[in-house]
């Protein structure tokens, strides 16, 4: 990736996948069990959405399906402008077939080509920004002299492991909580010491939020995980995972860092973590306060020590620390590695824009059910009849970010005889916590009048 300097002169084509886990994983590993949802999968495949707020005037965004266009008409009226190419339009009489080819689950990277890559034919070069570094990204990449190197993939696929960054604590002198174990019977030893003293997580290498991270809290559930990666052991698969205590935490912040190539380092953002249970729940950039806590408490002089380790390790790009401060007071700085952009980076770039209106949002989303007929165009009128979207003279109210998480299991292709899921992704504007609680309440209070169930 471009050195951020070099960037800011060049135009980019901003892009990705939000499930690049999955495309690290080795799939000879061993699995946690999991239930297929085969609308969430859509929903994730449509999040790269939201990558909008790092988009400039003249950059390129590539989405899976098109934006709505009354969400783009919204975003012009805010001053957020960009070139938009998508492969899938929702609306059009194509999406049907669309949405039922196999080829819809492919990754970004495989999808784009097929109308050229963006930014290639220009005087100018464009500097490439992938959510994250995948195989099929670094195809993409070699078919276009863009302006800006990659990390190599290898080097991705270790650094975004929680057993490197298990080791990485190990090396730097910080207090490790997890153990790695590499089989069934390594899970069922260490697991049943660890339920002595209670529940504990069992987290896949490339486990993210909502997949990969199982909460164990009783024997007999031990009991069967350890049974289950038994037959897949005897299937010829390896058992790698990293038990950790159930920590009691008072906290869940992150923060968001750019690498260079050259290993300087910047940092972005401060971000709070609202979390459902073991679930990504929102963002909030921390208040000063905060920040000038963690100063205190050593936590940024922790985290160059752990950048630095990962400009040694061949790595340069953006990265999320995830941390967490525990009910004693206890820091721990460095709860995962997301060398990836992030939610919260997302969220800072947002901010960028409301700063502008002496603003600041909380980025969260609404798991929903949506009626037949359901239309997005009919959601921003509703929004706008009600003074619940927000605008610069407003100053409180709802951002829409998206339009497929929301629309795209209620198309002519979905196969769901059940009202249609998706989620609602935004940014809730207000001066206060307490405000942004009171709109998002009034949101829920408007989807209802318009039929659409909320679940949470």
């Amino acid at each position: 990736m471009l050195s951020n300097k070099a960037a800011v002169a060049l135009r980019k084509t901003v892009m990705g996948t939000f499930d690049p886990e999955t495309r690290w994983r080795d799939p000879l590993l061993s699995m946690l069990p999991r239930i297929p949802d085969p609308e969430r999968d859509r929903i994730v495949l449509c999040m790269d959405e939201l990558l909008f707020p790092l988009c400039g005037p003249d950059d390129i965004l590539v989405t899976r399906c098109r934006i709505d266009d009354a969400l783009l008409d919204y975003f012009d009226k805010l001053g957020v402008s960009f070139h938009h190419r998508s492969v899938v339009d929702l609306t059009s009489p194509e999406a049907e077939e669309a949405l039922r080819s196999q080829d819809f689950a492919s990754c970004i990277f495989k999808l784009a080509p097929r109308d050229g890559i963006p930014g290639s034919n220009t005087d100018k070069p464009y500097v490439l920004s992938p959510y994250a570094v995948t195989e099929e990204a670094q195809e993409y990449a070699g078919k276009v002299a863009f302006a800006n190197p990659l990390p190599d993939l290898a080097v991705v696929k270790r650094v975004n492991s929680k057993l490197y960054h298990h080791r990485l604590l190990e090396d730097t002198g910080l207090h490790t909580y997890g153990t790695p174990v590499m089989s069934a019977e390594e899970a069922e030893q260490y697991g049943t010491e660890l339920l002595r003293t209670g529940a504990f997580l069992i987290k896949d290498p490339f486990g993210v939020s909502g997949k990969g991270n199982l909460l164990i809290e009783s024997p007999s559930l031990l009991k069967r995980i350890v049974s289950h990666l038994r037959k897949q052991e005897e299937a010829g698969s390896q058992t790698l995972f990293l038990l950790e205590p159930l920590l009691p935490k008072a906290v869940d912040f992150s923060s968001q860092w750019l690498l260079e190539p050259d290993g300087s380092r910047q940092l972005i953002s401060v971000q709070r973590m609202i979390n459902r249970q073991q679930n990504y729940g929102g963002s909030v950039t921390a208040e000063t306060a905060f920040v000038n806590f963690l100063e205190q408490k050593g936590y940024f002089s922790m985290l160059e020590a752990a950048l630095h380790e990962l400009y040694l390790d061949g790595y340069f790009g953006y990265v999320c620390f995830d941390s967490m401060m525990l009910e004693d007071g206890e820091l721990v700085p460095i709860v995962e590695i997301n060398a990836r952009m992030s939610m919260g980076l997302i969220n800072a770039h947002l901010d960028r824009l409301l700063g502008g209106w002496n603003l600041k949002g909380w980025l969260t989303y609404l798991s929903v059910a949506l009626p037949d007929e359901f239309r997005f165009e009919r959601l921003l009128q509703t929004l706008e009849d009600e003074q619940l979207l927000f605008t610069p003279l407003r100053q409180i109210g709802i951002i829409p970010l998206s339009s497929g998480t929301l629309t795209v299991n209620g198309g002519p292709g979905a196969r769901s005889k059940a009202k249609p899921k998706g989620r609602l992704y935004m940014s809730v504007i207000g001066q206060t916590e307490e405000a942004r609680e009171e709109t998002l309440e009034r949101l829920k209070q408007l989807l209802y009048d318009l039929s659409v169930t909320v679940f949470h």
